[in-house]
């Protein structure tokens, strides 16, 4: 399937982060954007069946088993301002792009060039001076 066929949702993951000083992990609740392909039943260590939404990540394409609670379906408007953000966002790299690629050829350019090299001089004959002895 197409990304346009499949409905966009957002979900929640939990993911832990490491603390800059020191060893202690913490978990945080983060919201994502993604697109949902199909529902899903896993069985537990228990024998509990588990129902989950199998939904493609948007960003990075991966694809998340997450579970039915975390997951919210986007009415039109929010689909419609996602996107409108995502065209800003597309806009605003491209043009980061372009000033990237701006000044890698300029500094292609400067390499490229070399510097004008200085007239060689004209070989002159070695004088020596002779020391008077007193």
């Amino acid at each position: 399937m197409n990304r346009e066929d499949l409905r966009l949702v957002e979900f929640t993951v939990v993911e832990k982060t490491k603390a800059k000083k020191g060893k202690k992990t913490t978990k945080k609740e983060v919201k994502k954007y993604g697109y949902f392909h199909l529902w899903g039943t896993n069985v537990n260590g228990k024998g509990n069946e588990k129902f989950f939404g199998l939904i493609e990540e948007a960003v990075s394409g991966s694809l998340l088993e997450i579970t039915y609670k975390d997951i919210r379906f986007l009415s039109e408007a929010e689909v419609e301002e996602y996107h409108e953000a995502a065209e800003v966002v597309a806009e605003e790299n491209a043009e980061t792009v372009a000033i990237v690629e701006e000044i890698i050829a300029e500094a292609e350019e400067a390499t490229e060039t070399p510097a004008q090299e200085a007239p060689a001089e004209e070989a002159k004959p070695k004088t020596t001076r002779s020391r008077k002895k007193s």
